[in-house]
C-alpha cells in the first residue's frame, strides 16, 4: 500500500501551481468525491490510487485520509449517493399513485430515465467492475432476513427492495404470473439492459427515447402479468 505523505493539507492547487485557501470540510469532501468519480470513470477503478486522487484535488494523501480511509470507502459513498437518489424517487408521491401495475410501471420508467440522465453516476454504480465488493455476504444475509430493518441495509439493497415491493403488490393483487422474487430480478435485468444500451450506444438511430422506454416496459409486463389486466393500460 502506498505510504501517505506527512505534509499538512495546504488546499487545492491552482493552474499556476499556487494553493487555494483551505476549504471547509464539506467543500473539501465534495472536491475529493468529484475528483475520484472523474478518475474512476476515465481510468478504471483499479488504475486509480488514493495518491492520484489527492494530487487531482491538490492535497496530500494524508489529508485525503482525514475524509476517506481508503479507496473502497470513496467508492462506497459515490455509489450510495446514486442509490439514495433512486430510493428518494421511489418514495415520491408520483411513485405511490394509482394501482399496483401503475406504480410498477412508473418506477421502471423512472429508473431507466434516471440512468440515462445521470449516466456517469449510473456507470460508476452499475457498470464498472469494482475492485472492492460493495455488497458483502452479511448484506446479502440481511437482505434475505425479513426481520432486519430496511434502513439498516445499504442503499443499493434498499433500491432493489423498492422494486420488490412493487412486484409483491402485483402478487397480492393476484395478477402476477411468476414468483415475485424471480419477476423482480427479470424486471431489473431488462431495465438495466436498456439503460446500458442507451448509455453505451448513443450513436445508434434510436426511436423517440420516451416511446422506447415505455414500450420496453410494457413488453415486460405482457410476459409477467395475467393478460386481462393489460387492458387497463
Amino acid at each position: 500500500m502506498e505510504q501517505a505523505s506527512a505534509r499538512a493539507d495546504p488546499g487545492p492547487a491552482t493552474e499556476a501551481g499556487e494553493r487555494k485557501p483551505k476549504g471547509r470540510g464539506h467543500e473539501r469532501r465534495e472536491e475529493i468525491l468529484a475528483a475520484a468519480a472523474r478518475l474512476f470513470l476515465e481510468l478504471g477503478i483499479e488504475n486509480v490510487s488514493t495518491r492520484r486522487i489527492a494530487q487531482a484535488v491538490g492535497i496530500s494523501q494524508t489529508s485525503l485520509y482525514v475524509y476517506f480511509p481508503n479507496k473502497a470507502s470513496l467508492l462506497e459513498v459515490l455509489c450510495d449517493q446514486c442509490f439514495v437518489k433512486l430510493v428518494a424517487l421511489a418514495h415520491s408521491p408520483e411513485a405511490r399513485a394509482g394501482e399496483a401495475l401503475d406504480r410498477l410501471r412508473w418506477l421502471m420508467r423512472t429508473y431507466v430515465r434516471f440512468g440515462v440522465e445521470h449516466s456517469d453516476e449510473y456507470r460508476l454504480s452499475f457498470m464498472i467492475k469494482h475492485q472492492h465488493a460493495y455488497v458483502t455476504g452479511a448484506d446479502i444475509a440481511a437482505f434475505l432476513d425479513s426481520s432486519v430493518p430496511r434502513e439498516a441495509m445499504p442503499p443499493g439493497m434498499q433500491c432493489f427492495m423498492e422494486l420488490q415491493d412493487r412486484v409483491n403488490d402485483l402478487a397480492l393483487a393476484g395478477i402476477l404470473r411468476l414468483d415475485p422474487r424471480l419477476a423482480a430480478q427479470v424486471i431489473w435485468a431488462a431495465g438495466h439492459g436498456l439503460v446500458t444500451l442507451l448509455i453505451t450506444m448513443p450513436e445508434f438511430p434510436w426511436v423517440d427515447r420516451d416511446t422506447l422506454i415505455d414500450e420496453a416496459v410494457e413488453i415486460q409486463f405482457q410476459g409477467l402479468v395475467i393478460p386481462p389486466q393489460m387492458h387497463n393500460r
